[in-house]
């Protein structure tokens, strides 16, 4: 009995065992590209597997021709020959062959056909755009019939890549020469904000000369760089560490720069410092080649204008392809070192907000040292890599800046000869009405005619209030 129900239990088990299906199926089942694709060609093949005595097969494949364009054919030495095409045709969005054998039998896998295709379409975001590679009509002979198999259709598909997109703007359109400037954006690819992103920006006067290098991130800086400063360290001009710099000399800053690629790089290595209240102090620019793995130093030298507050201090220093006014881009994130400027010029109050801001933005805050007024131009750029593809973006801006508002002789400060100005005109009206007393009008001023804004057609205290709220504004 046990003897019996052992080789009852046995039989089903070996008779799945022994089971096999056979396939017909495009491989690989599945083809993917990214934007732009258009023209590029791939190859898939229509393949069987588990067959047993094919002595021949027919099938038509079938595909959206505004995507896909077949530009070649290759049959493959499956079956064993003698073997003859029946048919072998084709048109736009589809293709049959049917493939005989009168040699012995064939059993296994293996390809039949390799079709090659090329990209007729790039879809455009934030639209995709997909293609069934249809296997139809399927036949698989032997000498006794046809041989039930399973089909399996492919499928091709193209993605849109999202676009990149870089925004710069300012706080104001316009400010005066004491004002704290902010410059601040965002950086997007499609509608996501690009979280590990670098955006290089250069700020020029109305001549036209750099004031600023900054290179701001957008949240986490990318971890490795092709070019990356190692460090950034104030020193005498012979690269000995030095921490304080007196207003009027010349601060040095030894920028390490490291090349981690196969091939040189000419890096644009800038150094900006600023003082305690982020004012502009000045840059230096230097443009070296740099070898593959190679190490280089350099030292770069910025005198301390006398409009510089004493007090903590940073130095910047950065590494671009190109300058930013020429579509350069960032090839790491910056590098600071902190300093002292020493000096009898006290530091004001304002502490302007440093770059710390949501993913995918960026911001930066200063201050003007010169009193230059006029226009001046940003730049910004940025370059950004997905699936394997590099996408770069270049945007600017321009914002004026206007003389003190209230430093009416224009010697660059608000002071006591500006008070006496408007204490001069106090009491006075811009009255047109002949019947007015001549001594109301005697000492109108339009000039120090600041409260409310824009004026009210009379000096009264607000105007000696308003003035004096700004006493001792300085370029």
């Amino acid at each position: 009995m046990l003897l019996f129900l052992a080789l009852l239990f046995s039989l089903p088990m070996a008779s799945v065992g022994a089971q096999s299906t056979t396939k017909l199926y495009i491989n690989p089942s599945k083809v993917e590209y990214w934007t732009p694709a258009l023209n590029q060609t791939f190859t898939v093949n229509v393949t069987i597997a588990n067959v047993s005595s094919l002595t021949g097969y027919d099938f038509t494949i079938y595909w959206n021709q505004t995507l896909l364009d077949l530009v070649y054919v290759e049959i493959q030495p499956f079956l064993n020959p003698p073997c003859r095409v029946v048919n072998n045709s084709g048109g736009p969005g589809w293709y049959r062959l049917n493939f005989t054998s009168t040699g012995e039998p064939k059993s296994g896998s293996g390809p039949l056909v390799a079709l090659s295709f090329k990209a007729m379409y790039d879809p455009v975001w934030p639209e995709n755009a997909t293609s069934i590679l249809n296997l139809a009509d399927t036949y698989l002979y032997s000498q006794t019939g046809l041989i039930p198999h399973d089909v399996y259709d492919g499928e091709y598909s193209c993605y849109s890549t999202p676009p990149l997109g870089l925004i710069i703007m300012t706080d104001k359109s316009s400010y005066e020469i004491v004002e704290t400037i902010q410059i601040y954006g965002n950086l997007t690819l499609g509608l996501s904000p690009v979280q590990d992103g670098l955006v290089a920006l250069e700020v020029v006067n109305p001549d036209n000369e750099f004031i600023i290098f900054r290179t701001l991130h957008t949240g986490v800086p990318p971890a490795s760089q092709i070019v990356e400063i190692v460090a950034v360290t104030p020193c005498d001009e012979w690269g000995a560490p030095k921490n304080s710099f007196g207003i009027g000399s010349t601060a040095h800053f030894n920028v390490t720069v490291k090349n981690n690629g196969n091939e040189t790089q000419t890096v644009r290595i800038t150094v900006n410092i600023y003082d305690v209240n982020l004012k502009t102090l000045g840059l230096d620019l230097d443009i070296l080649p740099v070898a593959a793995g190679r190490t280089i130093w350099t030292i770069q030298s910025i005198p301390i204008p006398i409009t510089a507050s004493a007090g903590g201090a940073k130095a910047y220093a950065n590494a671009f392809k190109e300058l930013p006014r020429n579509g350069g881009i960032a090839f790491c994130p910056e590098k600071s070192a902190a300093f002292t400027i020493s000096g009898s010029r006290s530091a004001e109050t304002e502490t302007p907000r440093s770059n710390s801001n949501p993913e995918g933005t960026y911001n930066l805050t200063f201050k003007l040292s010169s009193g230059q007024t006029g226009n001046y131009t940003a730049y910004v750029n940025s370059e950004y890599t997905i699936h394997e593809k590099t996408q770069k973006v270049t945007n600017r801006l321009t914002f004026s800046v206007t003389g003190l508002k209230y430093d009416f002789n224009g010697n660059g400060e608000v002071d006591i000869s500006d008070l006496r100005r408007v204490a001069k005109a106090y009491g006075s009206a811009a009255v047109d009405d002949p019947e007015t007393p001549w001594d109301e009008t005697q000492y109108w001023d339009p000039i120090v005619d600041v409260a409310p804004e824009g004026g009210d057609g009379k000096i009264d205290i607000f105007d000696i209030r308003i003035v004096a709220k700004h006493y001792g504004e300085h370029i």
